[in-house]
């Protein structure tokens, strides 16, 4: 009795239009970048992540890495996540800076998650590497698309 009372609603549903496939979640993606020490007195660094968007405006960022690779040059590296929307505004993370100093594994932020008022286009970590009078030395990006929702 109970499963046909749940086929008739389930039918119903259906019929009615209430049932509305929803897209698949986008595939979650490793977005890396990387710049090189530049010379002797100018370091290098890295951010690494896994970029996911759980829906439209939703994008979650797991184990957001930045890693300082120094000559023991005392300058920071800094990187953050942007989010583009598909009206071209843009969202982001604060900067985040390893404090680990030359380590081998940088410094690991975890997880952020953001959900915009606003379809989210695509998302880019931005890795900036400074010199010694806290100039921006160098510049790098990774970008992943919002492929499973736009």
């Amino acid at each position: 009795m109970k499963t046909r009372m749940l086929a008739a609603a389930l039918g119903i549903a259906a019929l009615s239009g209430l049932l509305v496939p929803s897209p698949a979640q986008a595939a979650d993606e490793v977005a890396y970048a990387y710049l090189p020490p530049i010379r002797e007195d100018i370091g290098g660094g890295s951010v690494r992540a896994t970029i996911g968007f759980a829906s439209q405006k939703k994008i979650v960022v797991r184990n957001f890495t930045v890693r300082d690779i120094c000559p023991g040059d005392n300058a920071p590296v800094k990187a953050q996540v942007v989010w583009v929307h598909r009206d071209g505004t843009r969202g982001s993370s604060r900067w985040r800076t390893d404090s680990n100093g030359c380590g081998t594994h940088g410094t690991n932020f975890g997880t952020i998650a953001r959900t915009s008022h606003k379809r989210i286009k695509y998302a880019y970590l931005s890795l900036r590497v400074y010199d010694r009078e806290g100039r921006i030395a160098g510049v790098q990006i990774s970008y992943r698309v919002n492929n499973g929702w736009n």
